[in-house]
């Protein structure tokens, strides 16, 4: 294996040399598959807290041989993750990962068996709606920034609907100010698109700039080469959070809802929200609806009082 291999694995240093290929070389399928980074390792957290969650004797059967797990063993990886109190949507996430690295191992003749069966390893879970930030807490929360580069950071989510990911790994080179645009390269589900960027977001992008930086990313990270991580992304809205004193649970991910929701609200088409949010299909969009439906219902109980006052002053 070559340093970045080994770099890369030192996280599941306790498997066998078996063990670590089959994990190599399934990563290394996926990055063929053009396939983002945060995935692949994120597959290697879910295996590592798959091993921590065996008992002795079975993580020395799998640590040995990943092929040996079965479904025994993910019937205990679910009762660990339900005491560390996991939501059953993250717990069918990863599980929905381990399955795709398992169906990899049973194609290349290794497993004999998928041991993720649906109807045994499948938890229920409710579709949570999105949760945007409610529009005064947006404007506080933005009140209290006063870094050009944490502004712009939010500015991206609210505006352009970025997932905290790839507004963190935006570049310079996929910048197009004069143009307005910004494109984003392996969005999730590997979607590139091409972001259109609102004044507030161009003049931002623009001081931002002029501050004289010329590395690759927009958000540099601590270390050369590197991008601002999504974590500390998350620190900083919790601390604007505090400094604003808005109480509820955000995260950057809400700006993105929000995005959609002040999008629908416009008038935006749910066709066009798709593509501008960088999805698949309609069938996550949806969810949206829910929220626009609620929204419409407070504007027409608004519009019926100022009508009926209306009338009533007409002496109808």
């Amino acid at each position: 294996m070559d340093s970045q291999t080994n770099s890369r694995l030192q996280a599941l240093s306790e498997l066998s040399i078996t063990s670590l290929d089959q994990v190599n070389r399934y990563l290394t399928a996926l990055e063929a598959r053009n396939y983002a980074q945060t995935t692949l390792t994120s597959i290697l957290s879910i295996i590592k807290k798959l091993l921590r969650s065996l008992p002795e004797t079975s993580r020395q059967r799998v640590c040995h041989n990943l092929a040996r797990v079965t479904a025994d063993d993910l019937d205990v990886y679910i009762r660990a993750a339900r005491q560390q109190e996991l939501t059953p949507s993250t717990i069918n996430y990863t599980l929905s990962m381990l399955k795709g690295f398992f169906a990899f191992l049973c194609e290349a003749g290794e497993m004999p068996r998928q041991p993720v069966i649906k109807r045994r390893h499948s938890l229920f879970a409710p579709e949570p709606l999105p949760k945007p930030m409610a529009e005064v807490d947006l404007v506080a929360f933005f009140k209290v920034i006063d870094s050009v580069r944490d502004r712009l950071l939010f500015l991206l989510m609210l505006r352009c609907g970025l997932r905290v990911s790839e507004a963190c790994a935006i570049t310079w080179h996929n910048v197009d100010l004069g143009g307005g645009t910004a494109l984003i390269k392996n969005g999730k589900g590997q979607i590139d698109r091409t972001a259109y960027l609102s004044p507030d977001v161009v003049q931002t992008l623009q001081l931002w700039r002029a501050r004289g930086t010329t590395v690759q990313y927009v958000f540099p990270g601590r270390f050369p080469e590197t991008s601002l991580s999504r974590k500390t992304a998350h620190e900083l809205m919790q601390k604007y959070l505090r400094e604003a004193g808005i109480t509820k649970a955000y995260s950057p991910h809400c700006l993105r809802h929000s995005f959609a929701t002040q999008m629908l609200n416009a008038g935006v088409t749910l066709e066009a929200l798709k593509e501008l949010m960088g999805r698949h299909s309609l069938q996550m969009t949806l969810r949206y609806t829910q929220l626009y439906e609620s929204t419409k219902r407070q504007q027409y109980e608004h519009a019926m009082e100022r009508i009926e006052r209306r009338q009533a002053a007409l002496g109808r």
